[in-house]
């Protein structure tokens, strides 16, 4: 059945995958499943949900008639290569959740959510699933990092910063990002796009995340310039309102930050004051160095192990150099860094051809390689990633479960 005809003729599949696509694909990559599991609040195992949810809606997808884009299938290589390496070869054994299947179990978790989305973007209403996908993942996110900082409940795993769902303060920044590249990417309507940076905004204050304000302010600043000429009065009078509610904002986390309820640690404060020195061009205290020392000390074993690296799952849980490139670097050697970069050029060029379609999508993929070691276990970002290239590539080829009639039998038919 194409796309375009009327709902009223969906099929049963059609009607039913938008719905099964949300609740995986938002569940997963906004953290609630597994975090309200953990706390006793979700019923079902993350593990059962995930495998059932998959299941479902990849027979759904399959009976939709999918038309699967080759240029997808570059998503797929790095996530199975490494997840054969700490599977299968099992060179570097991940005792960081206590035992070594854990971090095997979690790998084909995530791996079999992203191999399910890229079904799903491959059917004829992938728009409409992507874009309401994103806004669930932005509310769920956002929404449990406000209720955190509200001091309703506690997720996060550093103190003095709300992290939500994700347990992570960055990781809930790096989530939302992507999700709105997402969302940025795809829908026209102006004030749900604002309502959405509005909402993504007050995650950013509360996570005190300074590369995930820093990507922020780029990623809405480029939308903002995207649209100023369509929507120059609204634009002009949402920077009206924003600059003093920024300001009121900084007042309040520079408050809290010197509070003992929010913790009187040192990391916070300067936190904050990254924030207001992004605004007024000192970027001193955007530099940590911890991190700097982390980064030298995974470049070090790089050059210990440059060809073929330390084994999946080392970066993340030993070395941690909060950088995305010498993370996957440190995992499966040279070629890691090779295929991640290959995928990230064709897509940007693609989007460059295309006059910067899909650049917003784009800004967060390679933005967040030189602040995170994760990317590459996150859903959401090659679920940004796909997008993006269903946007950009046309070329496609369908699954067909039937043989065509020929022009004999078609005559014979009527």
């Amino acid at each position: 059945m194409s796309a375009t005809q009327p709902d009223s003729k969906k099929t049963l599949p059609r009607r039913l995958l938008p719905w099964t696509a949300v609740i995986l694909l938002a569940g997963h990559m906004s953290g609630a499943v597994a975090c309200l599991y953990a706390q006793g609040t979700f019923p079902i195992k993350p593990r059962d949900f995930t495998i059932g949810l998959v299941a479902v809606n990849i027979c759904l997808a399959l009976l939709c008639r999918p038309s699967f884009r080759p240029a997808l299938g570059l998503l797929v290589v790095l996530p199975v290569i490494r997840m054969a390496d700490s599977g299968v070869l099992q060179r570097y054994t991940n005792f960081a959740l206590g035992d070594h299947s854990i971090a095997v179990m979690i790998m084909a978790n995530f791996t079999l959510v992203m191999f399910a989305s890229l079904v799903i973007l491959s059917t004829g209403d992938w728009r409409k699933i992507a874009i309401w996908a994103a806004i669930g993942v932005i509310v769920l996110d956002c929404g449990s990092v406000l209720y955190e900082g509200l001091g309703y409940a506690k997720y996060t795993q550093i103190a003095g910063r709300a992290a939500g769902f994700l347990t992570q303060p960055n990781d809930a920044i790096i989530v939302l990002c992507l999700a709105l590249g997402v969302l940025l990417t795809l829908n026209e309507r102006f004030w749900l796009n604002i309502a959405m940076i509005g909402i993504g905004a007050v995650g950013v204050g509360l996570t005190l995340s300074r590369s995930g304000l820093l990507v922020f302010v780029i990623q809405t600043g480029i939308w903002a310039a995207m649209n100023l000429r369509r929507h120059f009065t609204k634009i002009a009078l949402i920077f009206a309102v924003a600059i003093p509610a920024a300001a009121v904002g900084f007042a309040l986390l520079s408050d809290m930050a010197a509070s003992r309820n929010f913790g009187t640690d040192k990391n916070a404060q300067d936190r904050v004051a990254a924030f207001t020195g992004i605004f007024s061009g000192d970027t001193d205290k955007m530099e940590s160095s911890e991190r700097n020392k982390d980064l030298r000390d995974g470049w070090e074993a790089v050059l210990r192990s440059p060809i073929v690296g330390h084994g999946t799952g080392c970066a993340s849980s030993f070395w941690q150099p909060h950088n995305q490139w010498v993370a996957i670097w440190l995992d499966i050697g040279f070629a890691g860094p090779v295929m991640l970069a290959g995928v990230l050029i064709f897509t940007t060029a693609r989007s460059v051809l295309a006059r910067g379609k899909a650049v917003l999508a784009v800004v967060p993929m390679w933005a967040f390689t030189v602040f995170s070691q994760n990317l590459v276990e996150m859903a959401a970002y090659w679920f940004c990633i796909a997008v993006a290239l269903n946007e950009l590539t046309s070329s496609r080829f369908r699954l067909v479960f039937r043989k065509p009639l020929s022009q004999p039998d078609m005559a014979a038919s009527h």
